[in-house]
């Protein structure tokens, strides 16, 4: 039977059911002296093992007797021979087309296997796929050479081709080209292919693939030509598969196969939502540049703490996780870690500042989505978003290495994901809540308050939709598994690296006592720590957005009370109650200038902003909803802009920048750290170093001596070492802190005994700031200098 398809087309007939048999398709060009075997060794093998089948041969416009030889099979075999013929030569990838095209067309058989006419591959294989495919269930079995049969450029061009192929296009599979696959008729019979030359197999594999059918691998024989030319690896060839692949990647990215996220970056689903997000990102980097022209974005002695602790992992005698240490929360710090192995970024704070950038923009986005929910317009969205992205002291803070943007981020997804959950109760909405709380409670410890209220509010609004306890225990599990997670890994952390599970509590670095005076005015006195947190969410935030904030909060309650559907945002109206608390009972330092004549760690009441931007969206929000439902155009409008003024209004009375005032105040009480570190930068060389890192940071950080070359109490046993022995550990420089009931671990293992003062001599010493150099350098050196 011969077939002239010269325009093959996509309509085909329907079958009811298709025959489970096998349609084996082979493009042919300049085969004269393979084809007939290749045809007759399939017709054969299947005849013998009584499979229905039918050859499909498509003649690419040959030069040779191939057309002839093709004619002749098929009036030897008709109805099991279709002969294709191409008026001129097209290339590989329009001859498969038209070969599946074919079989689709003029057979009704189940299964098509995709093949060479060149005999170097043999029938017997085909039965090895079926049974593979009917043990396995398969849609498909894509064949892979065991052993090529070519020679070597052939098969470095098929390595690079195929490594190529699988980047770009994801691909299973170890051999793309392979010419030996069966696949399922049902996959083909609304396929579009278009790939030519090479392209055409990856494009194939990359099709029926991308809907989850079953693609299993399977080995096969492969064998040399003994007749005529191969031409895959001419010139033109080659161009045509790399111009065909980008075009096959093109069209799996435009229909959404590939690059989904840069299909719904163009396309948004939510539009306000992507322009908000892009603003917020340009806000953030036009923050962080003001802030690094005012050379401010370290000035928090925490930041380098940081910092310190994400370059450790990387870069120290000792580099490994144990760097995380077992106080301070670590999910910062191992999202720095790797950027921080870029020593230019660790010293000028970008490793640690991207991080919270990065934060600072997801935030803005879920307070956004949060705002449009609470109040179904996108001004709701608009206002929330605004009042957070414009105050001062969050445009500070995320553009340092601080830990107060990760998790403000960590907080706005979860209570958004927890509300969608409240009011639609999908499953996927609470698992993502779950993985934000996990999230923010390995950043800060306030994430765990934020975790315990959260499950409360999980076991509310269950029990109020269902009334049923095993439907809450279900949901309670469903949340509470992956959301305390990471509460349980830290414990167990505590537990194995520190042998106490508490140690983040009560370890010898973590006692409240380290940090807090005795004489705190917050100690034991409810309303003055009341005041001092009230009074630090007032310098953060400012006096308008906190009263249009509580406000908005009033009608919020008024309005919805505890009904399940609105209930999400109220956790993040418990930071206020817990550091009242911990104020009172010494837990946290946190001073105003009210009290105490100066600012310290008054950033803490930042964290009431979020509540606070929500409420004060609602409210405005909802009373210029109220304003359009007059008739008069004009009142409206009015409506829209005197919202905007107020949010503006809001936005310009926080009280300065108090977050840096905080800082900076600080660091100028810290010059005697200031000056040593200015000094050990000009002088030190970079040898080994031992120095307590305990209250030594912001010497550690500005004396830029390189990580790797320090000894603290972070490396363990090398410390312990050093402190009994540093001249037998290579030690060449020693640095202790000797302020008087302030000693760090060195000054008192090591101050006036022999094995300081028989190998080492003091080089510097200011304010009880003590440095000793190796006596054998220095003398090296002074020979050296005499020389």
């Amino acid at each position: 039977m011969t077939t002239e398809l010269h325009h093959p087309t996509r309509q085909r007939t329907a079958v009811a059911a298709a025959i489970d048999g096998v349609a084996v398709v082979m493009p042919a060009y300049g085969e004269e002296a393979n084809l007939a075997a290749t045809v007759t060794d399939f017709l054969d093998t299947l005849d013998d093992a009584r499979i229905p089948h039918a050859v499909v041969v498509v003649n690419d416009g040959s030069t040779d007797r191939t057309g002839d030889v093709l004619d002749s099979l098929a009036r030897r075999y008709p109805g099991r021979v279709v002969a294709v013929h191409h008026d001129r030569n097209r290339g590989y990838g329009a001859a498969v087309r038209s070969g599946l095209d074919a079989a689709l067309r003029h057979t009704e058989l189940g299964q098509i296997l995709l093949t060479d006419s060149d005999r170097q591959f043999h029938a017997a294989d085909l039965l090895e796929l079926r049974r593979r495919k009917a043990t396995e269930r398969a849609d498909a079995i894509l064949g892979y050479r065991e052993r090529r049969a070519d020679p070597w450029h052939r098969r470095l061009n098929a390595r690079v081709w195929t490594l190529l192929c699988k980047t770009l296009l994801r691909l299973p599979g170890r051999d793309v080209d392979c010419a030996y696959k069966l696949i399922d008729r049902r996959l083909l019979e609304e396929l579009s292919l278009t790939g030519e030359a090479a392209a055409i197999s990856p494009e194939l594999v990359s099709r029926i693939t991308v809907d989850g059918n079953r693609v299993v691998e399977h080995p096969v024989r492969h064998y040399p030509r003994t007749h005529g030319e191969q031409t895959g690896a001419r010139l033109s060839v080659v161009a045509r598969s790399l111009l065909s692949l980008a075009g096959v990647y093109a069209r799996l990215v435009r229909d959404a196969h590939r690059l989904v996220w840069l299909r719904r970056l163009a396309r948004p689903a939510n539009p306000t939502a992507a322009v908000v997000t892009i603003l917020a990102a340009l806000l953030a980097a036009a923050a962080y540049v003001f802030y690094l022209d005012q050379g401010v974005l370290l000035a928090y002695k925490d930041a380098n703490s940081h910092l310190l602790i994400a370059r450790r992992v990387v870069a120290s005698p000792t580099a490994g996780l144990a760097q995380l240490g077992g106080v301070w929360l670590p999910l910062p710090h191992l999202l720095s870690a790797p950027l921080a192995a870029w020593e230019s970024w660790y010293l000028n704070g970008f490793a640690g500042a991207l991080i919270s950038m990065i934060s600072f923009v997801l935030c803005v986005r879920y307070l956004y989505l949060l705002g449009e929910t609470l109040t179904r317009t996108r001004l709701g969205g608009l206002v929330t978003a605004a009042l957070f992205a414009g105050n001062a002291n969050i445009l500070y803070l995320q553009a340092t290495a601080m830990t107060e943007l990760p998790l403000f981020a960590c907080l706005a997804a979860a209570t958004y994901h927890l509300d969608q959950w409240c009011r639609a109760a999908r499953s996927r909405d609470l698992a993502a809540a779950s993985v934000a709380v996990l999230a923010a409670t390995l950043t800060r410890y306030e994430g765990w308050v934020f975790c315990a209220a959260a499950l409360v509010i999980v076991i509310y609004v269950e029990l109020r939709r269902h009334r049923s306890y095993s439907r809450t225990e279900s949901s309670l599990v469903i949340f509470g598994f992956l959301a305390c997670a990471g509460i349980a890994a830290w414990l167990v952390w505590n537990l194995v690296i520190f042998a106490d599970p508490l140690y983040w509590q009560r370890g010898e670095y973590a006692e409240s006592s380290l940090w807090v005076d005795g004489n705190d005015v917050n100690v034991g006195e409810l309303d003055i720590a009341s005041g001092t947190y009230g009074l630090a969410t007032y310098h953060n935030i400012g006096l308008v957005t906190l009263a249009i904030a509580a406000a908005g909060m009033l009608l919020y309650l008024i309005r919805h009370r505890i009904r399940r559907e609105w209930v999400a945002i109220y956790p993040l109206l418990g930071f206020g109650p817990f550091f009242v608390v911990a104020l009172y009972t010494g837990q946290r330092p946190l001073n105003v200038v009210e009290y105490t004549g100066h600012f310290y760690n008054v950033r803490f009441g930042l964290i009431m902003l979020l509540p606070a931007a929500v409420f004060a969206g609602y409210l405005i929000s909802v009373g210029v909803s109220a304003v359009r439902r007059f008739r008069f155009r004009s009142l409206r409008w009015t409506a829209v802009a005197v919202a905007v003024l107020v949010t503006a209004f809001g936005i310009a009375t926080v009280p300065g920048v108090v977050t840096l005032r905080d800082a900076v105040e600080f660091r100028e009480t810290d010059w005697e750290n200031a000056a040593t570190a200015r000094w050990l930068r000009d002088n030190h060389d970079g040898d080994l170093t031992l120095m307590m890192s305990f209250a030594n940071e912001s010497v550690t950080y500005d004396s830029r001596i390189p990580t790797e070359s320090l000894v603290y109490e972070g490396t363990y046993r090398l410390w312990e070492r050093a402190l009994a022995d540093p001249h037998a550990q290579g030690i060449e420089w020693i640095y202790m802190r000797a302020l008087p009931d302030a000693e760090d671990l060195v000054w008192h293992a090591l101050y006036d005994t022999p094995q300081l003062e028989d190998h080492y001599t003091l080089v510097y010493e200011f304010h009880d700031r003590l440095v000793f150099r190796s006596t054998k350098a220095l003398t090296e050196e002074s020979e050296g200098e005499d020389d």
